[in-house]
């Protein structure tokens, strides 16, 4: 997933169908995903 994130559409269908993901998020900026509450990688990710 990671080298190929979903688009919008595919990340809502993907949140409906495992509400888990909810839970733990991907938090996605062009081509960096981050996986859950990695507070350093997330800090990072907003940082640009």
């Amino acid at each position: 997933m990671k080298a190929n994130p979903p688009d919008r559409e595919q990340a809502l269908e993907l949140m409906s169908k495992n509400p888990n993901l909810i839970k733990r998020p991907l938090s996605v900026q062009g081509e960096t995903v981050v996986a859950g509450f990695a507070r350093d990688e997330l800090a990072a990710l907003c940082e640009g």
